[in-house]
């Protein structure tokens, strides 16, 4: 026949520190993960955030461009040294509705441009073999930010789409 366990003193008391640390433990892990998380959805905001300025700086510049030339540039050396004006010259210049933006401040929806060389570095333009054709702009696995009705990178595409239908009138 065995004996019940004989409780020593203290036993009781290494129980509870053990407890004690092991939910300080468990805590500092949840509000260590808490605010890792925090920087990381932060960080991906600002990402989002340079991309947009990027993608809206050159998706401007392209428009500028095939406004001005009447075709849509085949290269980024017609683009890299454009000074963006501050409303788009030529047949582009008037939107029906809301198709691309006719002003840089509203192609920039409250972001800061950036120079055309800055942005083209962050932009990957997939560009036309003719100048009737649109180029379609990404950014290459970078986090891009939401529009309304999608994202932004759709968002500029669908800039240059609309523009190319009207310079193929």
């Amino acid at each position: 026949m065995t004996s019940p366990r004989n409780h020593e003193e203290g036993d009781g008391v290494r129980g509870r520190i053990f407890l004690l640390i092991f939910i300080g433990i468990f805590g500092v892990s949840v509000i260590a993960t808490y605010w890792y998380g925090v920087r990381v959805v932060n960080s991906v905001k600002a990402q989002a955030r340079t991309s947009d300025a990027a993608l809206r700086t050159t998706g401007y510049a392209i428009l500028v461009a095939a406004s001005e030339d009447g075709a849509f540039p085949m290269g980024a050396d017609r683009i890299l040294e454009i000074t963006l004006p501050a409303v788009v010259p030529g047949p582009l210049g008037v939107s029906e509705g809301t198709a691309w933006p006719v002003d840089l401040a509203t192609a920039m929806a409250g972001l800061e441009a950036m120079s055309v060389p800055e942005a083209l570095e962050m932009v990957l333009i997939s560009w036309p073999p003719e100048g009737d054709l649109p180029p379609v702009l990404s950014v290459g696995g970078r986090p891009s930010g939401l529009t309304e009705g999608g994202t932004t990178l759709d968002f500029i595409n669908g800039w240059l789409r609309a523009a190319a239908s009207r310079l193929g009138e």
